[in-house]
Parts: structure tokens; sequence; C-alpha cells
């Protein structure tokens, strides 16, 4: 019950959700004559929408989270026991495609298999559960990285895990009882932080692999003060790990 309130609260830090929970409640108090109150708390919620929307600060955001994981020359990169792959890169199975679907943190999987051919590591853990009626995201990107060369026996499934606290403890298990330890973890870079965490309190020497990183050179043609869905979605994917890595710590799970 409290991992369910946990979550739920959670969710309202999403700007979409907050905005309109905000826009709802200043309707209603307008509604009931407090028309200047009222009409302030409709001004903040589209102005908290807009700000969010914007490059600037969805760049700063994931700024922050990616600052402390710099990507490092792969002849720099030593050499573990196993390369830790994190889930997050598949949508899932398509209903008219032969193969998963590959979404925009499809870095995850391509810098994995580099890391792999590089021979950072003789094995590669892929970690992540399923919703009921699918198909694990373990047994989707042994599919993906099948196609991209990379041998069975080479592939260890961890696919009964339903969050990142999960994928630590239920990976850990398995690699200690293979008698391993020394680790590459690939995730995004904003989601390094939480992830690095989780894994070190298992008891793992984790050296972190971030790709995915949401900075990039290419300048947009539009102004930076201009609201754009992406950046909507790249703020909510920030303040989504923000939140998460304090909601982790409250659990006792950092």
């Amino acid at each position: 019950m409290v991992a369910t309130l946990l979550k739920l609260a959670s969710l309202l830090v999403y700007p979409l959700n907050l905005s309109l929970l905000l826009a709802a409640i200043g309707l209603l108090i307008w509604a009931l004559k407090w028309t200047r109150t009222g009409f302030c708390i409709v001004l903040l919620a589209v102005l908290w929408l807009y700000v969010c929307s914007t490059a600037n600060f969805s760049y700063y955001l994931m700024g922050r989270l990616e600052a402390d994981f710099p990507p490092l020359p792969m002849e720099e990169i030593e050499t573990v026991d196993a390369i830790v792959l994190l889930g997050g890169a598949l949508r899932g199975d398509t209903r008219k495609g032969n193969m998963p679907d590959m979404n925009q943190y499809a870095d995850r999987l391509v810098y994995a298999v580099a890391l792999f051919k590089a021979g950072k590591a003789d094995y590669l853990v892929l970690t992540g559960g399923s919703q009921p009626g699918s198909r694990s995201e373990a047994h989707l990107m042994q599919d993906v990285l099948t196609i991209m060369g990379v041998p069975t026996k080479a592939m260890i499934l961890e696919d009964q895990s339903k969050n990142t606290h999960d994928n630590a403890v239920n990976t850990a298990r398995l690699l200690q009882e293979r008698g391993m330890n020394r680790i590459l973890l690939v995730s995004s870079a904003f989601h390094m932080p939480r992830a690095y965490a989780l894994f070190s309190k298992q008891g793992l020497d984790v050296i972190p692999a971030p790709t995915d990183f949401q900075q990039v050179k290419l300048t947009s043609t539009l102004p930076s003060g201009i609201p754009c869905v992406k950046n909507l979605v790249r703020t909510t994917e920030a303040l989504h790990e923000i939140v998460g890595y304090r909601v982790y710590r409250m659990r006792g799970w950092l």
C-alpha cells in the first residue's frame, strides 16, 4: 500500500499531470467566485507547463543528472566480469512486426554491444521483467542482441524484475552464484545516479558505463523559449529520476 501511494504521489510531480490538476483546482475555485485566487492558480499551471516545455529547463535538469557520470573513451574502460544492461530501451513486441520495437533509449543496447565486442567482458546480463501476458524485457533484448551478433551463450537473463531496485537485487544474486562481482553498468546517463547507487548497495563492484546523453550538439531551428513536446518529455524523464531517487531513499533502498 505504501509503495502504491508513493508511486501515485510521484505521478503528480510530472509537469502535465500537475498542471492539469492545478488548472482543475483553479477553475473550481474560480467557479466558487474566488476569481482572483482561481485565476492565479490557473496561471501558475500554464506557466509551469510552459517552463517544463522549454529546451533550457529540460537540458538544465538533465545536465544535473548527467554531470557526475561523463563518458569514458573505450580504451580507458576496464575489463570486468560482466556487462549489465538495464532495460528501458524497448517498447515491446509489436502487433505486426517480427522484432521488438526500440524506443529513444536504444543507445543502451548499442553501447552494451560495443563494450562486449571490444572485449570488456565475456558475459552480458540483460535485465527486465514483464507485464502479464507479454514477454519479459530481458527476452526482448536477447532477440535484438542476437541480431547484433552477440552469441546466446554470452547472455545471462534476469527476467523477474519490475523496477531498478529489483534489477539490482536479482542481478547481484545471479552474478554472485557464478562467482562474478565486477561489472560495467550500462544505462542512460540521467538514470545512472539511481542505478549506480542501487547496484553498489548490493555489494557489487560497479563501474558506470553511461550512454544516451540527452544534451545533443545539434542546434534547434526553434528559439529556446518556444515550448516543444520533446522538451516536455525530457523534463518529465528528469523529474521522474529526481523523484525516484528520493522515493528509493525513503524506502531504504539507497
